[in-house]
């Protein structure tokens, strides 16, 4: 087995369940312009925020862009004249204060940083994921959290890993394991950096070719087993 003197842990799907608090954060948004929640309505936005996310991710738009515009084609579908900036504002407000623990993320955290260097390595907006990883406990286990917004990149761009190794004193590329949910952002980012990857896959999906993580878990509990 590899010994690794570094651990890069994603965030959202991997020790937070995003999922969830996405569509708690929708349905507040919902209900503010008197809008009945609806699983066809929740589907759509996914949608619609998973389209603008790749676009980010692809360096295709900027995080101002993303936000700006989310909302604005949401409400846009359904006919419905709503600013984009204040839906966005609602809906930032409640996530900032939103952070679901997986199970088992806080406790395979303090036992990963008894044993090596944690650090966050995650997309999204600053204020946000400081805030959610201070609420759920997670940030006392890590050395530093670094967030794609800081960075100017996003994962899987390579000028975000550059930004993240240049910060992390313990060792380069070749001791580090990355730990995400992402097939394109976590594990497609962390092979292209050089960098050994464990795939979170609660779904059992199967990865194509020329995406192979080293590792695969179901839950960030798993990683027990591998380290």
């Amino acid at each position: 087995m590899k010994e690794y003197k570094v651990i890069l842990l994603d965030v959202d799907g991997t020790l937070l369940d995003f999922n969830q608090s996405e569509r708690l954060g929708i349905s507040k948004v919902l209900n503010h312009y008197g809008i009945p929640v609806t699983e066809e309505l929740l589907r759509l936005y996914h949608q619609i925020n998973d389209g603008f996310w790749q676009a980010f991710n692809r360096g295709e738009i900027g995080k101002e862009e993303l936000c700006r515009r989310r909302f604005a084609e949401f409400f846009g579908r359904l006919g419905i004249n709503v600013q984009g900036d204040e839906a966005e504002e609602i809906y930032r407000k409640f996530l900032d204060e939103s952070a679901l623990l997986l199970p088992g993320a806080l406790e395979t955290c303090q036992y990963l940083s008894e044993r090596y260097a944690c650090y966050v390595v995650t997309n999204g907006t600053s204020q946000t994921q400081y805030r959610r990883l201070a609420i759920s406990g997670l940030d006392r286990y890590m050395k530093g959290i670094f967030v794609s917004e800081d960075a100017g990149s996003q994962k899987p761009q390579k000028a975000y890993f550059q930004y993240c190794f240049s910060r992390i004193p313990e060792s380069g590329p070749q001791g580090m394991l990355l730990v995400g949910d992402s097939l394109y952002s976590d594990i497609l980012g962390g092979i292209q950096a050089g960098i050994d990857t464990c795939w979170v896959n609660p779904e059992g999906l199967t990865a194509p070719e020329e995406i192979q993580a080293d590792y695969t878990i179901r839950e960030i509990s798993e990683l027990r087993n591998i380290l």
